[in-house]
């Protein structure tokens, strides 16, 4: 050092400039004895020798005048910066015209005051004396100020009064071509100086009065000290020799020199006011206080005690008692410190002083540090007032740390004030209130438990919270003051030196502070949220100050936040408490961890590291400043830095970003691989919460994600990302990684979405703005979304990047947070012209290489000093608006957002996958990015075809999901709707009952907003079509929908009134889709017609509906004679037939003269469209005419003549519909005698032709076949009992007492089988429609013999017009059953009446009983015989007769269950329907069948079907489901004994197997059985566990025969040859050579009993793996909770599924040759024999096998088989011994099965792995 010292920073500038240094001569220099005190040969050893201020020879202020004042600094930078402009008309030109301009205005004489000095009294020695001239030497200008003078506008009149020496006015001297004015204003008057007398011995004058001013006004008075007055110089002596050896050999000297102009600075007038002030306040406190602190005696007077106690308070420590400040005294004091310190006038202060001050501080902290402040639950009144006080004292020994540490802080260069026990202290007490006040009063909820849901009874209050609350307001005190404290004391440490065990100290309470779980709601918080939400962030901010200060200690900083999260809260609403101010709020932990990566990316700024060391390098900065200041006018805008510092600066671009990149890098990598691990390990069912907060965590950084803030989200998301992709392309990822991958980058492609419309909706805010720099932010975002933005525009010196840097240092850089995110811009703006981003610089063919390197140049001077951008460049102001959008168009650019293609097709891809809940999670992915942009359909039309190949996915997860996929994008986009409806229409048949009820959701909301009648009508049969589903839940869906789709949108419409023409057209809509949907199937009609039924009948709409019908039958009607009133103008025989549908479903709907209008057709019957519109014609009149009593007599005649004509014309299918009218309007009129007659003629041909050769030709076989057909349907729809005589008359011969016994007399010769087969069937079709409406006539003899006779020939057509007659009989009996039944409410009261039918016995009743019981058997051979139409009416005959309750359950329900898997799905659907219901009424009956029902199912597939396999379609399906579905509906013990019944059934006798060519039929009884078992759907673990039991005991009780015959017999393996033994299970020696002394049929006996024994195996290991059976089986009893869930398939289901069908088919095979035979023996023996189960896998082993699937052991197959061997020993006697063991239940503490184990294995080892592991 040199003796000298400027404190506290710069000396004054003139504009700018040094003042020229103070020549030797006038002043005396101090001698030795004097100057001694203040050098560093005192006795105090300071920190450094820059503490004591030097003795210089000039008068000056004290030591602490505005230092590092940044009002200062700020005018000095702004001083600089435009005598740049001034030299350089390259940069800032415009800015120093401006500027100019401005101080012009300042300076007009017409604002201006005009001040008239007095001339003071000064004597000039002459000119070419150096002690003369000292003062009066040239002050040199700036070039900034030169400009300023030579304005012409500059023009500051004035002049003084009286001169008193011709002197009075300086005469400007002439430099250069500009004459420069010296303006000397005299020092303005101080009052009285009061010289207090330190302890050092150094006399320090009192700051002088300031002027009063403005303290925000940037313009400084410069202070120029007058010549030194005549008494003033005594006090000197000259010294000519020093100044000049000084300079001589340190030029320090003269750089100091020059930061002075006369030992004054350029200051604030208000500020250095202030700090005046601020520094004799404290002194006079701390007079105050060492005055009453050195009363505080024993002997001193009352008065004074007094005012010592108003001071001090003596309290007791551990110490005794000690003396502490009172609280306000404390409030005061620290309020003091801080005036002084914020002013930098610490200096001012004595040392001794303010040591005597942290002394007295330190007796609060230290008994703070000794304080309990815990609140206990079972306290007394007392108890609590202790506790009240000793929080009092908390808050004063905060307050205290609060000021022992500013001093601290602010004097670093002062040793005396630094002190190991001070900080100590002061972290013990700040500990003590955290850990045991402040975070467990947080913590504390009002209830002791949390309440739980449902339950009425509020939750146990808690005490402590109860006192916590009564003394909120005292505890918020202690937390604000103990937050204060903690941020001091984080400045302090950045500030200091290291410290590591301060350092760990301060980082452990941070991470208390931040994890405390604070409440979710205010009337839970003592302390309120908000409150020590700002506490938390506060912990926050010192955490991440020590991050930025402390680099080697970043890690353990990472580490010990993110092994802390797991006392996170897992919901989202107590997380995120972290506001923001335009997003919402986050978890402040997530704001850390950005933060933290943010700050790794900022350039380490020496300058803002610490106050201790910003002291000393401003200093050097300052004096390299000012020694280049003479040559600034010819320098070009460079960073001005010391030399050591441009030593250690990397000269190129690259070298400053790319460590600062890495390190960002790496700390991002770092935090997202330590979320994932956890996240991944855990589900969000789990305790533990990091599932969840993986979720929270990636929402919080999507919630910032173009955020100028937080530019670090994009790395943290782009980071995880790219590990999600990783996980989903590796195909050894587990499924549950990959769904959790999927679940993210749905959610994260949702974020850039999201941010994209943001970027859009900004723009469309910004379209007001003219500005230059919002309109190229919104072409940005314009060529963003068309893919056109050049990567130069992005890394443009005035691109995005500036923009966001200009809004953020708008916003201030003493916002350590937004220095942060400033940094990280930087940083990335650096790293993208480097080339590793958007593109390379060097690869831009737009500009020069000049052009890059300049931009280079600059970049890296922004990087190294924050100021030097607004000093160099200027840039127009940036609004919020721009600079959000600037944010935005950056991490657009970004590869993050950039990678959402991708993202996208992994999402797509994985709707292929062959994992289900793969599938359903990409599905759900995409729908979620397509509610947030459906215009991504638009650009993407692959899309589609992804999504409808997931509708025909083997899952029905998948499938439904895909559904869903597909109705969430017609509702985005609704013209998608035509494309895709047929796709939904096919999933409407789909197996799952939610598909099918997703479907008819889906169709009805496009039928709803579609209006084509092609779709509707297509929308309309489908769902019409479901009405008959044999799900109940479907069915009814089906219903609602058609009635709120067809009907009650027409409720209240009419047509008359003002709406009567919308009314028109809307039904004339509507009439026209129900003409198209009758016309497509006659299906349709007759289930539309029940539905009819049903809405007139039961809805509680029936009114309303039964309008809505009639209008339709009006527009119908009058359609016929005019279709253009309905749409599409539909031919006539369609609405006919619309017309027939309503005619059977609601007949009292129509009207006479509607009738009367169908007569013209029932008279034409000359074209085949003719036949149609009169079959429509008569089918109305002949169900509405009984309804109809006023048709006119000359109508019903007409209609009667025409009818009668027509006859013998129609068909026959007219013909069922033209007799039932006739007879109808023979009744209305009374006239039946034409009828009968015509009946009776008919009869007498008949009778006539019964000797006829009908194989003479075919016109008799025509006319009798025609003869029969009337007679047939005249007895069945005519009553001529009445004119019974009138037919005896006729027909003497006849014995009988009815008309209808006469025509089955007439009738049944001619079924006989002497006659022709086509006489036969409709000589039995006329007799079976007669006997249906006359049912005794099924008892006749006769009748019966010509059924038994169809019987025995077993001739098909006659077996299908018989079992149709009797299907009509005993359907119709169903009917009038079910109509028969007087409905509740419907006012039947009670006895006879209502009892009715019920006990009358009726000739239905008779009759239908005797044919059930007779021809039963032969209804259920042709049930099942075939799939054809004669399968489908026995089905439905077994059915009825099941309904009806005619025969026993058993006879008919093997039937049902075989029926149920035919192929046929009308069929199965009916089969399974009356299952259902047998079951439910007649389960512990109906039980005792299954096993029979099980061997006829297996029949009916082997013999009818031809497959014996027990599973069909792909995925694979039950045969079997059906039933299997039956069984779930009832008991659970009725399954278990059904799986035990059907596995003892697998069971055989080796020895008595059928042992032919044949013997493979129990083989494939046991294959269709297994295979059955193992595609079933379980519902419960404890069925699985029996299931597996019973397959384990079928396997061990057979295989020990089994492979013990194979050992004897096939292999020869003896006792006595352990070798050879041995050799069989280890595989390395061959066995001994075979001898061909086997009997052949013995052999093939013993290979199908080992294919049947492989094959029971091999189903167990799958169904085991299949649903995760490991993890239950050989579990204790209490499991027993376990056992009644559902359990879980495997997510390698698909995989393992083909293995097993695989396997199944090559054990199946047939063993033909005797070498195959004895193949397949050895391997059964190697399967039963080496037990690869002991082999334990390790997780990822199990993975691995889990999706490559399994394979069982084959001959050459190793011990890693994934496939398991049954229990076994390797010697037989053992062997058999084990497996007999194995059959009883394992009791606790013996060993696994009791099996053998391998060497590496354990006796009694854990067995819970065997299987599939």
């Amino acid at each position: 050092m040199n003796g000298y010292h400027i404190p506290n920073g710069e000396g004054a500038r003139s504009n700018g400039v040094p003042a020229p240094a103070p020549r030797a001569g006038g002043l005396r220099v101090p001698t030795v004895g004097e100057a001694l005190p203040y050098t560093p040969f005192s006795s105090i050893v300071p920190f450094s020798p820059d503490v004591i201020p030097p003795p210089l020879a000039l008068p000056t202020t004290p030591s602490s005048v505005f230092g590092a004042y940044p009002e200062v600094i700020n005018a000095n930078r702004m001083l600089e910066k435009l005598s740049a402009g001034a030299t350089s008309a390259e940069h800032a030109s415009r800015r120093c015209e401006q500027t100019i301009r401005d101080v012009q205005k300042f300076l007009n004489p017409d604002t201006l005051t005009e001040f008239k000095f007095k001339a003071p009294n000064r004597s000039y020695a002459d000119g070419k004396s150096s002690s003369t001239n000292i003062f009066r030497a040239p002050v040199l200008l700036s070039p900034f100020a030169r400009m300023v003078l030579d304005s012409a506008d500059t023009h500051v009149p004035f002049h003084y009064l009286t001169p008193d020496s011709p002197d009075a006015y300086i005469k400007p001297e002439v430099v250069g071509s500009h004459s420069i004015p010296q303006v000397i204003l005299p020092t303005p008057q101080t009052r009285t100086k009061h010289i207090h007398q330190q302890q050092n011995g150094r006399a320090t004058p009192q700051a002088a009065e300031p002027p009063s001013g403005s303290q925000d006004s940037r313009l400084h008075a410069v202070v120029v000290p007058m010549n030194l007055t005549t008494a003033q110089r005594a006090e000197y002596q000259y010294m000519p020799e020093a100044d000049s050896v000084a300079g001589a050999q340190n030029g320090t000297l003269h750089k100091l020199d020059g930061r002075l102009a006369m030992g004054h600075r350029s200051v604030s007038v208000d500020h250095k006011q202030k700090g005046d002030v601020a520094v004799q306040s404290l002194q006079l406190l701390f007079q105050e206080i060492f005055e009453a602190e050195d009363h505080l005696q024993s002997d001193t007077s009352g008065a004074v005690a007094a005012h010592a106690n108003a001071i001090f308070a003596v309290r007791e420590t551990d110490d005794g008692s000690t003396p502490m400040l009172q609280a306000g005294v404390q409030t005061k004091l620290d309020a003091g410190v801080q005036k002084v310190v914020a002013n930098g006038r610490l200096q001012s202060i004595d040392t001794d002083e303010l040591v005597h001050a942290q002394r007295l501080c330190e007796s609060a902290v230290v008994a703070l540090g000794s304080v309990a402040l815990s609140i206990s639950d079972d306290w007394a009144d007392s108890d609590i007032d202790d506790w009240s006080h000793r929080i009092n004292v908390a808050e004063t020994g905060a307050v205290a740390a609060r000021t022992l540490l500013r001093i601290m802080g602010a004097g670093t260069q002062t040793k005396e004030l630094q002190s190991e026990d001070f900080l100590k202290n002061a972290i013990t007490a700040l500990t003590t209130v955290i850990e045991s006040c402040i975070v467990p009063v947080v913590e504390e909820r009002s209830s002791i438990h949390e309440k739980i849901r449902g339950v009425k009874d509020e939750a146990p209050s808690n005490p402590k919270f109860i006192i916590g609350m009564t003394h909120r307001k005292s505890l918020q005190t202690l937390l604000h003051a103990t937050t204060k404290s903690f941020r001091i004391l984080g400045d302090f440490l950045v500030r200091s030196g290291d410290d590591e065990s301060a350092f760990s100290s301060v980082e452990y309470l941070c991470k208390l502070l931040m994890f405390a779980e604070n409440a979710s709601n205010e009337r839970d918080s003592v302390l309120g949220i908000q409150n020590f939400e700002t506490t938390r962030r506060c912990a926050m901010d010192v955490l991440a100050k020590m991050f930025a200060k402390y680099t080697e200690q970043r890690q353990y900083i990472l580490d010990g936040v993110l092994t802390s999260l797991e006392k996170l809260p897992g919901t989202k609403q107590s997380a995120r408490q972290f506001r923001l101010l335009d997003a919402k709020p986050i978890q402040l932990v997530s704001a850390l961890l950005m933060r933290l990566v943010q700050t790794s990316a900022t350039h380490v700024d020496e300058s803002l590291q610490g106050r201790s060391k910003a002291v000393d390098e401003e200093d050097e900065v300052s004096v390299a400043d000012s020694e280049d200041s003479a040559d600034f006018e010819d320098e070009e805008d460079t960073i001005k830095v010391s030399p050591s510092k441009a030593r250690n600066q990397p000269e190129d671009l690259i070298t400053i970003a790319k460590p600062l990149h890495d390190a960002a890098q790496a700390n991002a990598n770092y935090i997202v691989k330590v979320l994932l691990q956890r996240g991944m390990a855990t589900s969000k069912s789990s305790d533990e919460p990091y599932r969840k907060l993986l979720d929270i965590f990636t929402e919080d950084f999507l919630n910032v994600l173009g955020s100028s803030d937080w530019p670090s989200a994009e790395l943290l998301l782009r980071t995880l990302v790219m590990h999600m992709i990783g996980t989903i392309e590796n195909m050894k990822s587990a499924v549950p990684s990959r769904v959790l991958a999927l679940e993210l980058l749905g959610t994260i492609g949702s974020g850039i979405l999201d941010i994209q419309m943001s970027a859009r909706k900004a723009v469309r805010s910004l379209e007001s703005s003219d500005t230059k720099v919002g309109k190229d932010l919104a072409d940005m975002v314009e060529q963003l979304d068309t893919g056109d933005l050049d990567a130069s525009s992005l890394v443009a010196f005035d691109g995005p990047y500036r923009v966001v840097v200009e809004f953020l240092q708008g916003r201030g850089l003493n916002d350590s947070q937004l220095r942060s995110a400033q940094g990280y811009h930087l940083m990335q703006w650096a790293y993208s012209i480097c080339g590793e981003r958007e593109g390379s610089t060097e690869s831009d063919s737009g500009n020069s290489p000049r052009m890059k390197k300049d931009l280079q140049r600059k970049l890296r001077s922004i990087i190294l000093d924050l100021h030097w951008l607004e000093e160099h460049h200027e840039f127009p102001p940036v609004t919020t608006a721009e600079g959000r959008l600037a944010a935005m168009v950056i991490t657009l650019s970004s590869r993050f957002c950039k990678a959402f293609n991708r993202i996208f097709t992994i999402l797509l891809t994985s709707m292929s996958s062959e994992h289900s809940t793969v599938k359903s999670r990409s599905l759900k992915s995409v729908v979620a990015l397509l509610e947030m942009d459906p215009s991504i359909l638009d650009r993407n039309a692959y899309i589609l075809n992804h999504i409808f190949r997931c509708t025909i996915d083997p899952s029905p997860l998948v499938r439904d999901s895909a559904l869903k996929l597909v109705g969430d994008c017609v509702n985005m986009r609704p013209a998608l709707a035509v494309s895709v409806y047929e796709r939904i229409l096919a999933r409407t048949r789909d197996a799952a009952i939610g598909v099918r009820k997703r479907a008819i959701k889906l169709l009805k909301d496009i039928y709803l907003h579609n209006d084509t009648v092609k779709i509707r009508s297509n929308i309309a049969d489908a769902i019409i079509a479901r009405i008959e589903d044999n799900e109940d839940t479907v069915a009814e869906l089906a219903r609602t929908t058609m009635e709120e789709i067809w009907f009650s949108p027409f409720q209240g419409l009419r047509f008359n009134g003002d709406a009567a023409v919308e009314a028109k057209l809307k039904y004339g809509a509507q009439a026209a889709l129900l003409v198209k949907t009758v016309e497509s199937s006659d299906g349709i009609s007759k289930v539309l017609e029940a539905l009819i039924k049903d809405l007139l009948s039961r809805s509680k709409a029936a009114a309303a509906h039964s309008s809505v019908c009639n209008l339709l039958i009006q527009v119908l009607f009058d359609g016929i004679v005019d279709s253009s009133d309905i749409s599409g103008a539909p031919q006539q025989r369609s609405i006919l037939q619309c017309l027939a549908m309503f005619a059977k479903a609601c007949p009292t709907l129509f009207t006479a003269s509607q009738l009367e209008r169908l007569e013209p057709y029932t008279q034409n019957l000359s074209k085949n469209d003719d036949l149609e519109v009169y079959r429509s014609a008569i089918t109305i009149l002949r169900h509405v005419m009984p309804f109809q009593s006023t048709l006119k007599p000359n109508f019903l005649e007409r209609l009667q003549t025409s009818l009668m004509l027509s006859v013998a014309r129609v068909p026959k299918s007219e013909l069922s519909e033209v007799i039932p009218c006739l007879w109808t309007i023979n009744g209305m009129l009374g006239n039946t005698e034409r009828l009968v007659n015509y009946v009776k003629s008919a009869l007498n041909g008949v009778y006539n032709m019964r000797t006829v050769d009908f194989s003479d030709g075919l016109q008799p076989v025509a006319k009798a076949s025609k003869l029969m057909v009337i007679i047939g349907q005249c007895g069945k729809a005519c009553d001529f009992e009445s004119h019974i005589a009138s037919f005896r008359k006729q027909f003497s011969w006849y014995k009988g007492s009815t008309v209808a016994g006469l025509m089955v007399e007439v009738m049944c010769p001619f079924t006989s089988p002497k006659q022709p087969l086509s006489i036969r069937e409709v000589s039995l079709e006329a007799v079976c429609m007669v006997s249906q409406t006359w049912p005794k006539l099924f008892l006749r003899t006769d009748v019966v013999n010509a059924f038994e006779t169809v019987f025995r020939d077993r001739i098909p057509t006659l077996e299908e017009v018989l079992l149709t007659g009797l299907e009509g009989f005993f359907c119709a009996n169903e009917i009038s059953s079910n109509e028969g039944d007087p409905a509740l409410g419907s006012g039947v009261a009670s006895g006879t009446e209502r009892l009715g039918r019920t006990y009358v016995a009726t000739d239905q009743d008779g009759a239908s009983t005797s044919i059930a019981q007779r021809f039963l058997a032969q209804i259920l051979r042709l049930a099942l015989k075939s799939c054809d139409e004669t399968a489908y009416v026995a089905a439905k005959l077994i059915v009825s007769i099941n309904r009806q309750g005619l025969v026993h359950p058993k006879e008919s329900g093997p039937a049902l269950v075989a029926l149920e898997t035919c192929p046929s799905s009308a069929i199965a659907n009916m089969a399974f329907a009356e299952h259902k219901a047998m079951h439910t009424k007649h389960e512990s009956l109906f039980d005792k069948e299954y096993m029979r029902a099980v061997q006829q199912a297996f029949e009916y597939q082997r013999d009818t079907i031809g497959s014996t396999a027990g599973f069909v379609g792909s995925p694979p399906s039950s045969k079997l489901h059906l039933l299997w579905e039956v069984l779930k509906t009832g008991k659970a013990q009725v399954r278990k004994k059904f799986l035990s019944n059907l596995l003892h059934k697998l069971d055989f006798n080796p020895n008595t197997l059928e042992n032919t060519t044949k013997s493979a039929g129990h083989l494939d009884f046991v294959r269709f059985c297994v295979e059955n078992l193992a595609f079933f759907d379980y519902d419960r673990v404890d069925e699985l566990l029996h299931l597996l039991a019973a397959l384990e005991k079928t396997f061990a009780g057979t295989g020990t025969a089994v492979a013990q015959a194979i050992e004897s017999e096939v292999l020869k393996l003896q006792m006595s040859m352990p070798s050879d033994s041995v050799a069989v299970l280890d595989g390395t020696t061959t066995t001994p050579a075979l001898e061909p002394t086997i009997d052949p049929d013995r052999l093939r006996q013993l290979a199908v009993s080992a294919q049947i024994c492989s094959l029971i195996w091999e189903t167990r290991t799958f169904i085991r793996r299949l649903w995760n059976m490991q993890k239950h089986v050989n579990k204790p009893k209490s499991a027993a909770k376990e056992s009644n869930k559902a359990p879980t398939r495997a997510t390698a289901a698909p995989a393992l599924i083909e293995a097993y069908l695989e396997q199944a088919i090559k054990l199946k095979s047939p063993a033909v040759t005797p070498d195959s035979q004895h193949t397949i023996c050895r391997s059964f023996v190697e399967l039963i024999s080496v037990d690869t189960e002991v082999k334990v896998g390790s997780d990822a082993e199990e993975d691995a096998e889990a999706d490559a699937g399994y394979d069982t052991p084959s001959e050459n197959a190793s011990n890693k088989s994934v496939s398991v061997p049954p229990p076994s020993g390797g010697v037989r006697g053992r062997k058999r011994k084990s497996i007999v063991a194995a059959n009883t239940p394992r009791k606790k503490g013996r060993p696994s099965n009791g099996r053998r184990k391998s060497g590496s294995a354990k006796p009694g080892a854990d067995d819970d792995d065997d299987g599939w592991d």
